[in-house]
């Protein structure tokens, strides 16, 4: 019999992975805006639109995905800024090293490096911040 915690965890991962691709087409769309529709480099356009991506993954993480209700948006806003924080650094530093070493287009980068920092480092720590809904019901 598989343990219902286990389960649990993997809907909310789903659930977040969810939101994580909705966060991620928030940021390539903008991006994308930004590069070819307004001509900026794709080194430019990287802040303001994973900026857009991250505010996605607050307000999904903790409603959706977490389905933490507690009115503690301060405390949790300001540790998700914290691991926020860690990604966005991590997110610039690997999409520039991918841009200087790599010939693929900037895009694909992208979906690779979020992806990468968004399952190694922030989904993580995401679990620490938000109050889980089966952790509720226990």
């Amino acid at each position: 019999m598989v343990n219902p915690t286990y389960i649990a965890g993997l809907a909310t991962v789903a659930r977040s992975a969810t939101i994580g691709i909705l966060a991620t087409l928030t940021d390539l769309t903008a991006l994308a805006l930004l590069v070819s529709g307004f001509g900026m480099s794709p080194r430019l356009a990287s802040m303001p639109a994973l900026a857009l991506g991250i505010a996605v993954q607050f307000v999904g993480n903790k409603w959706f995905a977490f389905g933490d209700r507690s009115p503690a948006w301060l405390r949790q806003g300001a540790q998700f800024l914290g691991v926020e924080t860690l990604g966005f650094v991590a997110n610039l530093l690997l999409f520039d090293l991918a841009l200087r070493f790599t010939q693929l287009p900037y895009l694909p980068l992208r979906l690779l490096t979020t992806n990468l920092v968004y399952f190694a480092i922030c989904l993580p720590l995401w679990s620490l911040i938000f109050k889980n809904r089966t952790e509720e019901s226990s």
